[in-house]
């Protein structure tokens, strides 16, 4: 019975809040990042143009 108390505490206990809250917000972070459908792409045929020399 004392491990359930255990658990219980862990999981109300501030630091273990923060951790999820943190873990959350950079995951939700990345999902939003990468759903972006409309992400500019370079384009690999791109000619190196040399600048002129004086």
């Amino acid at each position: 019975m004392k491990r359930n108390y255990f658990l219980i505490e862990l999981i109300k206990s501030p630091p273990f809040l923060i951790f999820i809250v943190l873990t959350l917000a950079i995951v939700l972070g990345v999902i939003i990042a990468n759903h972006k459908d409309k992400t500019v792409h370079m384009k690999e045929d791109i000619l190196y143009i040399a600048p002129k020399q004086k």
